[in-house]
């Protein structure tokens, strides 16, 4: 055809480069499928993809990319939705195998990645499509395996029940990828309460975070008012306040009010919500409800400046924390002086260290610090950042990865000390502090004063519960051990460190011989991050103990395979209550499970 004759091309989609999740489903043994069973596979195929594209896709906001003879590409606005879709084709499926010949029932398998992708009116395009399709090819029948990036948006028992795979090694990826399984989440999250933890008769209140709608700004402003009143409703001791790194797990979500009561175990919530109304003003709307009754008991609407709010003089924080105490208690509120960090920016970058520092990928471990020590450059009169800072020294000394635990000790104590001249009443650094003077000084006393100090200023720092059960066990005071496991717990019930939580609960039934128990919270811990040592070891014990010695050498040989040169004498070393009977009977249960000596 000439040249002048030919038809004007039609102009080709336009790209457009976005935050997406992306999920790629496929059935599992497609191929031996269509050779025995081609006919019924092809109907039922059809059939459940125009289920998956008429129901399942609009209730979650996703589009139907790509429909393959054997599997699904699907765009959605985040990992939340990606991780519904997902676990509600699973359960979809199984419709589609009633009265089906043996052999030919048709099972799933996918793949959740959230990344920067390049998209279109046709497809999607990028890395993270990739990655998303080698993720699903590590999935057994009916399972789901999500990135990290995909799992950090995840909250282990709320949304999902999440299972650490470790590195995995995929097709045409250079080096090994850590992944998750994820399943439906059960009812509430596991609460150990024996008889002898006792209970606490206070009000527990949660303050969720605030609302701050569609404005990306807005809503990290929102967190941050959030996270100062809590941490100003936790000066008060006749209250026992939720920890906000549990509450974070509500952001954004649609959740009624007696299920958020039941998932904390809290009685009384907070909730509100900020909005824009300048270039550095806001007008916040708050309330304050009785989850029993369902009750509206005080609400408030109040105008700030974000500027001041951030650099903590600011007064309507205060105001609101005054007015929710009164109306809860009918007392009167000790204001309490904290120094946030004085940005938006620096907030976020606070709370992605200490995420990362908890993955214990080492990648992630290194950065972390990398982040902490900026913000301490950035910022050198801020506290939490310090504090931060010393656990992660810490945490590189018990995980084995420090090349030089003289100089790591050295820093720890450092940091920490330079954290307290600058606040010497902050719970945190207090609470790591005495972290610092019991596992890497062995010096229990010094610590126990340390725990006490870190309470008295906050009654509410889980942190300082947590790490005070762990040194009751190394003295051997058990039911001391259970009871402050069981409070840390309580305050933080959701916390996206749950494992190390669990670990210490772990270590605390192990030394009254709840061996059962010690294994359940140590196999929960173990599914949530893989390479906690510290788990491992106190695992290990237990199911040799517990008369489960083939476990018990499985979890010692993936314990070697992540720190190669433990022993049995470095163990007891390393142990901050080396000198106690209960040291000798665990040494010689790893020596048991095949640890060298």
């Amino acid at each position: 055809m000439p040249e002048e004759e030919r038809p004007e091309a039609a102009p080709w989609p336009e790209l457009s480069r976005v935050r997406r999740a992306v999920a790629v489903v496929d059935v599992v043994e497609s191929v031996r499928l269509m050779l025995q069973h081609e006919n019924s596979v092809i109907e039922r195929w059809r059939r459940f993809v125009r289920e998956v594209r008429d129901e399942v896709l609009p209730a979650t906001g996703g589009r139907l990319v790509k429909s393959l003879g054997d599997g699904l590409l699907i765009e959605l606005p985040n990992v939340r939705s990606a991780v519904q879709a997902a676990l509600e084709m699973h359960h979809r499926i199984a419709a589609y195998n009633a009265g089906v010949v043996s052999g030919a029932a048709l099972s799933l398998r996918a793949g959740v990645h959230e990344s920067e992708i390049v998209v279109d009116e046709l497809d999607v395009y990028g890395a993270g499509v990739n990655l998303a399709a080698r993720l699903a090819a590590l999935a057994g029948p009916g399972e789901t395996v999500v990135s990290p990036e995909a799992r950090d948006a995840l909250v282990d028992g709320l949304d999902v029940e999440i299972e650490d795979l470790g590195e995995c090694f995929m097709k045409n990826v250079n080096h090994a990828q850590r992944a998750f399984r994820v399943g439906p989440a059960g009812r509430a999250p596991l609460v150990w309460s024996p008889a002898s933890a006792g209970g606490d008769e206070r009000p527990s209140i949660a303050v969720l975070p605030f609302s701050g709608g569609d404005d990306a700004g807005q809503a990290v402003l929102g967190d941050v008012l959030a996270d100062d009143l809590t941490t100003r409703l936790a000066r008060h001791k006749p209250l026992l306040v939720i920890s906000r790194l549990s509450t974070a797990a509500f952001a954004a979500r649609r959740v009624d009010l007696p299920a958020v009561c039941e998932l904390l175990r809290c009685r009384y919530v907070v909730h509100g919500s900020c909005v824009g109304t300048g270039s550095d003003s806001f007008r916040v709307r708050v309330q304050l409800l009785d989850g029993r009754s369902q009750e509206v008991l005080w609400a408030d609407a109040m105008a700030g400046r974000i500027g001041p709010v951030l650099r903590g003089e600011d007064e309507l924080v205060g105001a609101l924390a005054e007015q929710v105490f009164q109306a809860l208690v009918a007392g009167e509120v000790r204001r309490a002086t904290t120094m946030p960090l004085p940005t938006l920016e620096s907030y976020t970058i606070l709370l992605g260290a200490v995420a990362l520092m908890h993955r214990l990928s080492r990648a992630d471990f290194e950065r972390a610090r990398d982040m902490l020590a900026y913000l301490i450059e950035r910022h050198p009169r801020a506290t939490g950042p310090r504090a931060w800072l010393g656990k992660w020294h810490v945490l590189r000394v018990a995980q084995g990865w420090s090349p030089d635990p003289a100089a790591d000790a050295s820093a720890a104590h450092g940091v920490v000390q330079r954290a307290l001249e600058l606040e010497p009443t902050h719970g945190l650094a207090l609470a790591i502090d005495g972290l610092v003077c019991a596992y890497i000084n062995k010096d229990l006393e010094r610590a126990g004063q340390r725990y006490d100090a870190a309470i008295a200023a906050n009654p509410s720092e889980s942190l300082a519960w947590v790490f005070r059960s762990g040194l009751h066990t190394y003295r051997s005071e058990g039911e001391q051990a259970v009871a402050c496991a069981e409070r840390a717990q309580q305050l933080s019930p959701l916390d996206p460190f749950r494992y190390y939580y669990d670990n210490f609960s772990s270590m605390a039934a192990l030394l009254v011989g709840d061996h059962a128990s010690a294994i359940t919270f140590g196999e929960r811990s173990l599914r949530t991050n893989r390479t906690h040592g510290s788990t491992m070891r106190i695992l290990a014990i237990a199911q040799v103990l517990g008369g489960r010695l083939d476990d018990a050498r499985r979890t010692i040989a993936e314990l070697r395979a992540l720190e190669p040169g433990l022993t049995v004498s470095r163990f007891r070393e390393r142990y901050p209550g080396n000198r106690e009977p209960h040291a000798q009977v665990w040494a010689d249960a790893l020596r048991e499970a095949g640890l060298p000596v």
